[in-house]
């Protein structure tokens, strides 16, 4: 199956997310954050909701990636957004909505949505990308998700089945802001084998935008899409999908350009 993003909208802080995969910083305020007007809720569910109820469209699948910490409030979410879309938490919920989306292999939706806490730094933001089945475009690989609810997750085990797919990638990409969010992945360094290697790029594409949560995962995909469309790579893409969840997720990925269809029937 070969997917086409179709289309990107959203907004990361002080900017559309247009502006944002264009390069132009987000202003923060002093503590670093930056958030999207026109909302006052006093509640955190009800803020993230007001922000994802008009990007849902009933008439494909829908998939809501919501921060870690609601999975507290999984019943109130679960009672809004149930009838219409998969509702994930942690960037690793990306993964499994890929994978559920290429399975039925029809066009979807997937939207995440996520705030600062009080008194930390981070974008606010809200994003959705359109997918569309077609003879050319994006290829999924792999994308499995893997975890333990103790958070003793064997991170190892999903890196080597990784490198079963793709033994040395052209880049990998890790959420994180100046690489904080990779203590995780130190324990497990021997795992990669030449995913580390100087061949490799690995690239932190919302590091120059702030934190952005689980829209994070969302931006870096439509990020790695634009740099296939415009010639910036060619190669297999590995996402790395860490944060304080549990839970990780790991996609291999590749882009199959119009041209080349008739050369790749597989």
């Amino acid at each position: 199956m070969r997917w086409q993003l179709s289309r990107v909208i959203g907004t990361l802080g002080s900017n559309n997310v247009q502006e944002a995969l264009a390069g132009i910083p987000v202003m923060t305020n002093g503590l670093g954050q930056s958030w999207i007007e026109s909302t006052n809720h006093a509640d955190s569910c009800s803020r993230l909701w007001a922000h994802v109820e008009p990007l849902l469209n009933a008439e494909v699948p829908n998939w809501i990636i919501l921060p870690d910490a609601e999975k507290a409030n999984r019943d109130w979410w679960q009672a809004r957004a149930g009838k219409i879309a998969e509702v994930g938490f942690g960037r690793a919920a990306t993964t499994l909505a890929l994978s559920q989306l290429d399975r039925l292999g029809v066009p979807g939706r997937l939207v995440a949505v996520d705030s600062p806490s009080e008194g930390r730094a981070g974008v606010e933001g809200v994003l959705a990308l359109d997918w569309v089945p077609d003879d050319h475009g994006l290829v999924i690989d792999l994308a499995r998700m893997d975890g333990r609810i103790d958070g003793k997750t064997d991170l190892g085990a999903i890196l080597l089945s990784g490198r079963e797919v793709v033994a040395q990638p052209e880049l990998v990409m890790c959420s994180g802001v100046g690489g904080e969010d990779l203590e995780r992945l130190l324990p497990f360094m021997t795992h990669l084998g030449a995913w580390a290697g100087p061949d490799v790029r690995w690239e932190f594409p919302e590091a120059g935008l702030g934190r952005l949560g689980v829209v994070g995962s969302l931006y870096n995909l439509a990020w790695l899409e634009a740099g296939y469309r415009l010639g910036d790579w060619s190669g297999s893409a590995v996402m790395l999908e860490l944060d304080s969840s549990p839970l990780v997720g790991l996609s291999v990925i590749r882009y199959l350009p119009e041209q080349d269809v008739s050369a790749n029937l597989n």
